[in-house]
This record gives C-alpha cells, structure tokens and sequence, in this order.
C-alpha cells in the first residue's frame, strides 16, 4: 500500500468519528482547521464534515497547506532523481604474499614486473613492501610451512561451531 493510500485511509476515518461523535477528533478539527477554532468541541462534532475536510485535517498535520499540495509533495518525494551515487569502491588493498626467498621474490616483482621497493626489513630481509602504481604488496618471508594440518576441520584441536 502505497503512503497515499494510507492517508487516504486515515481520512475515511477521521471522517467516520465525526460522525460517530468521537470527543477526541473535535479536538484535532479544531486545533488544525481554523474554521472551526471557535467552536466547541459538541458545536464541531454537529457542524457538516466532508471527506475533503478530512483530507485537509490529514495534510494539515503533515505540514501541508491542503490536499493537493500533500499529494504533490508526497509525488515529489516519490520521483526518482536521475542522478545516481557512484558504487563503492576499494581504493587501496595491501595483500600479504608469503615467500620463501625473499631477495629472489623482491628480485622479480622489482626487474621483471616494476615494482619498487618502498621498505624492507630485517638482516636478512624478511618483510618488505613493493609498490607501483595505486598496487602495495607486502612481502613476508616464511621458512616452514604455511598450514598446519593438526588445525584444520575435524583435528581434536579445531573448535566447531555449531
């Protein structure tokens, strides 16, 4: 259901305690719509009430100066722009690659690929950074390795989650 027809909703209704002689919506009338601010609230309730006073009630406490106006504005704020956001996007990553030569891998991605080496650590080297472009690899040196079958799915040592 769209917002409109909600509002249309909340009008029948207002319209129904009218006439049913609901106390509370003569408060409202009369707060809201200036013809009848001077009467009270039994002088309201036995005053004519249409659906489109009703629908005047319901744009008046949106903000609105009448009904159409409310139906305009809420057309408006339903129209899509035709300017769009552009995506997201990553604009940096850092992935570490794990090597077991450092020199020679440092070696490569500098001559063969033209990186640049931005930093390295260690005597010998064991962590570094090479960079081109918007591109930062970092390079890590291990020397065992890399997965330890004791810690994979089913090991006594892997913890399940349920």
């Amino acid at each position: 259901m769209s917002s409109l027809d909600h509002l249309r909703k909340q009008a029948k209704l207002i319209l129904r305690w009218h006439r049913d002689g609901y106390v509370p919506v003569a408060a409202q009338i009369r707060s809201l719509l200036p013809r009848f601010a001077a009467m009270s609230d039994i002088d309201v309730l036995a005053s004519p009430f249409k659906l489109g006073d009703a629908q005047e009630l319901v744009a008046r406490k949106l903000g609105f100066q009448d009904w159409p106006a409310l139906v305009k504005g809420l057309q408006a704020m339903s129209t899509p722009t035709t300017a769009t956001t552009p995506p997201s996007g990553i604009i940096a990553a850092e992935p570490f690659i794990l090597v077991t030569d450092f020199d020679a891998a440092l070696a490569f991605y500098r001559d063969k690929l033209g990186f640049r080496v931005a930093f390295s650590y260690g005597e010998p080297a064991f962590f570094g950074q090479i960079v081109r472009d918007g591109a930062r690899l970092n390079l890590r040196r291990v020397c065992g390795p890399i997965y330890d079958e004791g810690c994979g799915p089913g090991s006594p040592t892997s913890s399940r989650r349920g």
